[in-house]
């Protein structure tokens, strides 16, 4: 515990040298550079001595950018954060592609009740909450106030549903950073693949409902349903793609894996940003094939990937510290503090409901509730949409959803390191040599 906080501080000390010195946020590679460097140094050390007294290595990067980010230290100002978008990509594609080459289907198939159960009563009951708990608020929240009730209701859905998204990126981490396997895991990471995609769904659908009574500035010439499909269905397809060549490497070259992988997720989310396309869907969609179909056990690509993924994930995790934003938290704290209870209260009882239903295992029943907290990654996508798509409203509404979204995510790896540790979970994967 104290050798990395020493380190940590030792490395702050650096970055705060180079910040007198450097031109970091001036334009060009060299502010960009060392920020990476600055990151993966500061969050690497922090996220050992939080592990050290038994918290999540991730709660360690989240507080990295936090407190280094724009809102405090601003070692790691806000072109920084921009500029770095790309690891971004590529860190989504690696935890989507490292977590579907873990799903084996076959494996899995007895436990796809209680996930589709589970979901199908979580989830809506999460929307129904939050989204009823934002109309209640509606007279005390500035943006919804002077709405009239047609305009109220709609607004607090199309936010219901983005409180209701979860985190696989978030739940993902925790599962590899623990070793955890067993019924919880499997569960919670069907869960959380399952609900976040059918959250997008929703989403394009509430935003159309949302575009047409308030009107919309996004300037898109398809409607928000065609949208998403496209880009659904687009990015299954370029998976399909990346899973065959990265197969006919690893079968035919078998070396330098880890670099080809990376590189093809950092390619995934440059072409997909581009083209409009998901690049979880994308990678996640790429991993699935590469187990369950192509024949490239998913054990192989998750060990040859391990040693570059600490780096990147850091970093990952640590940009979306630096992207919360602590005044948005302090506006707004109260109804934020209210929301992320209801949010945490409806997901519990509705994953305990959808496993006793499905006839999950006790330990399922009892620790899943934990496993759901986490958010990130699509809500604060769908964050900017709101507040993109609804100029009058959606960039005061985009405030509350960030403060929201800063406590589940400060909170929810914690609780569920905790279910996966009381559940006896963590650290199964090496015991058994990682077996599927």
């Amino acid at each position: 515990m104290i050798r990395p906080a020493v380190l940590f501080i030792v490395v702050l000390a650096l970055m705060g040298s180079a910040r007198a010195f450097a031109p970091t946020d001036a334009p060009g590679s060299v502010g960009v550079a060392l920020g990476f460097g600055f990151l993966v140094l500061a969050a690497i050390q922090a996220g050992n001595a939080f592990a050290a007294i038994g918290l999540p290595r991730l709660t360690g990067y989240l507080l990295t950018g936090l407190l280094t980010g724009p809102d405090v230290l601003d070692y790691v100002t806000t072109r920084m954060v921009s500029s770095l978008d790309l690891v971004n990509g590529g860190a989504v594609g690696l935890i989507a592609l490292s977590a579907g080459a873990e799903i084996n289907i076959a494996r899995l198939r007895p436990r796809m009740r209680a996930i589709v159960l589970t979901s199908s009563v979580a989830i809506p009951l999460a929307i129904l909450v939050t989204s009823a708990l934002c109309l209640a608020l509606s007279s005390r929240l500035p943006f919804l106030a002077p709405m009239v009730t047609s305009e109220r209701i709609t607004a607090s859905i199309t936010l219901g549903v983005v409180f209701a998204s979860l985190s696989p990126a978030v739940a993902l981490a925790i599962l590899s950073e623990t070793g955890s396997a067993g019924p919880l895991s499997e569960t919670v990471l069907g869960v959380v693949v399952f609900a976040d995609i059918a959250i997008i769904i929703l989403f394009a659908l509430v935003h159309g409902i949302a575009a047409s009574v308030f009107g919309s500035t996004s300037g898109a010439d398809l409607n928000p349903v065609a949208q998403i499909f496209i880009e659904i269905f687009g990015s299954m397809a370029v998976g399909a793609l990346v899973a065959v060549g990265l197969a006919q490497f690893i079968k035919r070259v078998g070396s330098q894996v880890s670099l080809v992988v990376v590189a093809a997720c950092l390619v995934s989310a440059v072409v997909g940003s581009r083209l409009h396309l998901d690049v979880l869907i994308i990678c996640l969609t790429a991993g699935l094939m590469l187990e369950n179909v192509l024949g490239v056990s998913g054990e192989v690509v998750h060990r040859e990937i391990a040693p570059a993924t600490l780096p990147i994930f850091a970093v990952f995790f640590a940009l979306a510290g630096a992207k919360l934003h602590l005044h948005d938290l302090a506006t707004v704290w109260p109804y934020a503090l209210a929301i992320f209870a209801c949010r945490a209260l409806a997901l519990g009882a509705g994953a305990r409901l959808g496993a006793r239903i499905a006839g999950s295992e006790p330990v399922v029943q009892r620790w899943l509730p934990l496993g759901l907290i986490p958010q990130a990654g699509v809500s604060l996508g769908l964050a900017q949409l709101v507040a993109s798509h609804f100029p009058t409203w959606g960039g005061s509404a985009r405030a509350l959803i960030l403060a929201v979204i800063t406590l589940n995510e400060l909170l929810g790896p914690v609780l569920l390191r905790v279910a996966l540790v009381r559940a006896g979970e963590a650290g199964k994967r090496e015991a058994t040599g990682g077996e599927h």
